[in-house]
């Protein structure tokens, strides 16, 4: 017997469009980059001297209570603000290393 031929339905697929942002034309006299390098020094700076100001005031305080709750207590606080303020030193050197390397 002849085998009997099937028609199969086919399925058109939909087409997705992608659509691309277009780029952003910057102007050649301006640069954005030095604003920015200022702006992360005053940032980092600023962090780092109240992130000392915290060290400096657990420290004392941590030497001026003789409680051994509060001592300790201090002491942790003066060592994560001591690790805080040394990071943030790092970084801030890192910055001014990058501003005198690029010009």
């Amino acid at each position: 017997m002849p085998k009997k031929k099937v028609k199969r339905k086919t399925v058109q697929k939909k087409v997705r469009r992608v659509t691309r942002a277009k780029p952003v034309v910057k102007a050649a006299g301006k640069s954005a980059r030095p604003v920015l390098v200022k702006n992360r020094i005053g940032i980092v700076l600023k962090n780092l001297l109240f992130f000392l100001i915290l060290f400096v005031l657990s420290v004392l305080l941590g030497s001026l209570f003789k409680g051994e709750i509060l001592d300790q207590l201090f002491w942790i606080l003066a060592i994560l603000t001591g690790f805080v303020s040394a990071a943030f030193l790092i970084v801030l050197l890192i910055l001014l290393f990058m501003r005198a390397f690029k010009k």
